[in-house]
């Protein structure tokens, strides 16, 4: 029996959506240690941001989230949307790929 909105391959029907795990096992020893030998990787081929680049790369995505707001804003009033909906209206950005990740692969002089 599985959980509505999740696959479930028994039933003969296709689910779309968000799939069961494969396992919910925990890390093994071994994948704690390839963790480590990977992270030591990483940082040896410079791929971890200084605290410096961390700071800017924080403050350009500050700055876009603002410019983003602005914008989702301005297009509400431009809509013909009234003044309490463009207060409420807003946007949220997410990153994802190497920077949730913590590694950064911008070539560097």
């Amino acid at each position: 029996m599985g959980i509505p909105g999740l696959s479930n391959q028994n039933s003969g029907q296709q689910r779309l959506g968000i799939t069961e795990p494969i396992s919910l096992a925990g890390p093994t020893d071994d994948d704690a240690i390839k963790t480590l030998e990977l992270e030591k990787y990483l940082q040896g081929v410079g791929l971890y941001e200084s605290q410096e680049e961390a700071v800017v790369r924080e403050e350009v995505l500050g700055r876009l989230d603002q410019i983003v707001k602005i914008w989702v804003k301005n297009i509400s009033r431009a809509k013909g949307f009234n003044e309490q909906l463009v207060h409420e209206a807003n946007a949220k950005i997410f990153t994802s790929g190497s920077y949730r990740l913590g590694v950064c692969s911008l070539a560097r002089e």
